[in-house]
């Protein structure tokens, strides 16, 4: 006789099968998806080497294929030939070339690092690492912006470990590439890390930006306003100098003086006395500019009145002379 205790055990076990075969093609159905394929790998976008023997460039293209075996869960047993399908021009000849050296057997069983090891040492001689490191410690920012720099900075860097072994060396050296407009406003010692440094600097050059941008608004506004005339800016100077001194300008005459205006008492500026001008002064006789004599003035002189008397006459003989030419239409009729 079945009871309902017999069923409600068999309904139990019936279940229990049916989870542990979800639970088997579920764990089948995940293995599958994490196995790596080609066009997994390529879906991701790694970066194709262009064949250039450049230190900086060939330390790029490896942090981007180890980027994409991360994205795409690459097998390691994968990688070495998902990777080498990017090489082209003169490393896809490399690469070929070192295939038929190492033989067929050591190809298939190559991990990534062993990979990396004739790579690099073909692609970083030491005579390229010893060229970055010069211009890594003669580096100056000149009309980079701070994200130029900071890439230079960075890619550099990489080879140059023995110079920036900690921390606080790296920052001590990022700020003394930097322009002093950078470095004046920027302590480094405040800095506990290279990338709070790098943002200080950003932050810099951005308040930079935006205070080139006002003076150029307001140079604008003020061209735009009104702009004071020569004249202007020459009376406003004018009258800034006529104030000089405490001393201002006569009403009468117009010029700078102290005491009691002479011209308005129509006295002589030479003597004092009154009932002619300075030019008229007796005290100041007049001196010819022609001759050097005292007395008269050049229009004044004897010998020039004659000459003009000479010339007068000249002229009314001319004029006389032209009359004996002129006639009327009658006569010339007759």
């Amino acid at each position: 006789m079945i009871t309902s205790t017999d069923v409600t055990i068999d309904a139990m076990m019936t279940s229990k099968i049916e989870e542990l075969k979800e639970m088997i093609e579920g764990s089948k159905s995940k293995g599958k998806e994490r196995r790596c394929m080609y066009k997994d790998f390529m879906l991701c976008n790694p970066t194709t080497y262009v064949g250039k023997i450049y230190l900086i460039a060939c330390q790029k293209w490896i942090s981007n294929i180890e980027a994409v075996f991360i994205r795409s869960r690459c097998e390691k047993e994968d990688q070495v030939m998902f990777a080498t399908s990017q090489l082209t021009f003169q490393e896809k000849d490399w690469w070929d070339a070192y295939c038929k050296e190492i033989g067929e057997d050591k190809l298939q069983a190559m991990t990534w690092q062993e990979f990396k090891e004739p790579f690099l040492r073909y692609h970083c001689p030491q005579s390229g690492i010893d060229k970055i490191q010069e211009d890594f410690l003669c580096l100056q920012q000149k009309n980079e912006t701070i994200n130029e720099i900071t890439n230079t900075f960075l890619d550099k860097m990489k080879f140059c470990g023995d110079f920036v072994k900690t921390e606080r060396m790296k920052i001590n050296r990022y700020h003394g590439i930097l322009k002093a407009e950078y470095r004046e406003f920027i302590t480094p010692s405040k800095c506990e890390t290279l990338d709070e440094l790098i943002n200080w600097a950003q932050d810099r050059e951005l308040g930079l930006k935006r205070q080139e941008e006002r003076g150029e608004n307001r140079s604008t506004e003020k061209g735009a306003n009104s702009s004071p005339s020569k004249k202007a800016k020459h009376q406003d100077h004018g009258r800034k100098d006529k104030s000089k001194g405490g001393i201002t300008l006569c009403k009468t005459c117009g010029k700078l003086h102290t005491g009691e205006c002479l011209l308005a008492k129509k006295r002589c500026y030479k003597c004092g006395d009154e009932g002619h001008s300075y030019y008229k002064c007796p005290n100041n006789p007049k001196t010819c500019f022609n001759y050097f004599q005292k007395g008269h003035v050049k229009l004044e002189g004897p010998k020039l009145q004659q000459g003009s008397k000479k010339e007068g006459k000249k002229e009314e003989g001319s004029r006389a002379k032209g009359r004996m030419f002129q006639i009327t239409s009658e006569e010339a009729n007759a």
